[in-house]
């Protein structure tokens, strides 16, 4: 049961790292290089966010440190 309940966790976690690294890139991307920048900085904002899903320990550590 709570090996279920971690899992949930984790993959909301995922989720959620990903749309959000996803997003924001693709935000910034938008606003300083148009629709190739957008594209671009959103894919990398993808493997950033993927990179927290993979490490969600190590994520919110660094959050909390402030970087």
């Amino acid at each position: 049961m709570l090996r279920t309940i971690g899992l949930i966790l984790h993959t909301v976690w995922a989720v959620c790292a990903m749309a959000a690294g996803t997003f924001a890139g693709a935000a910034l991307g938008l606003h300083t290089g148009g629709w190739i920048g957008a594209v671009v900085l959103g894919l990398v904002g993808l493997v950033i966010g993927a990179l927290a899903a993979a490490f969600p320990l190590e994520t919110i550590t660094l959050i909390l440190e402030g970087l």
